[in-house]
């Protein structure tokens, strides 16, 4: 794999030395062969037959990690209390609606599938499911509109902000 690159050996033999000299512990280990091999998953989580228990590198770990900006959070909680509002004579449809999208990721692993079921949910309301779309990611069903801002927020942070609207239930 990397047998033009000589420097990535050596580096790694570093690494190496510099644990058995004590000069880093495991967790530097970790650190540093996280970046040496980056972009190699498999090498990376192959390390981890040599680590401590405790130390294993996860998948997740290595996944690019997504950051929502200030105003797509303004969104989703803009969007949160309008879905409340709509439905403040039928809480039910906003409490399924929560739990849809507080339903562990597992469960859900296709946004479509999640998709289906807030469509169900806001049947006779276009309009809420079009600002829904918004916050899917790409590749999402498109909106009867087909004027959709893709956003960057993954199934999994669209639940955890929605989870916070859970606990204060707006």
């Amino acid at each position: 794999m990397f047998q033009d690159q000589r420097e990535k050996y050596d580096m790694f033999l570093q690494v190496m030395k510099d644990f058995k000299a004590q000069r880093t512990d495991t967790a530097g280990v970790v650190a540093r062969v996280k970046e040496l091999f980056k972009g190699h998953t498999d090498l990376i989580l192959g390390f981890n037959t040599f680590l401590p228990s405790g130390y294993e590198i996860t998948p997740e770990e290595l996944e690019p990690k997504r950051t929502v900006n200030i105003r797509e959070f303004k969104d989703v909680i803009i969007f949160g209390a309008k879905v409340k509002e709509r439905f403040q004579n039928d809480e039910q449809i906003y409490k399924s609606f929560l739990d849809i999208l507080n339903t562990d990721p597992k469960e859900h692993t296709d946004i479509n599938e999640v998709y289906q079921e807030v469509a169900a949910l806001f049947d006779g309301h276009p309009d809420l499911l079009d600002d829904f779309v918004t916050f899917c990611p790409v590749g999402s069903p498109k909106s009867s509109t087909q004027k959709v801002k893709k956003s960057s927020i993954s199934p999994t942070k669209l639940r955890a902000l929605f989870s916070k609207m859970t606990i204060s239930r707006l």
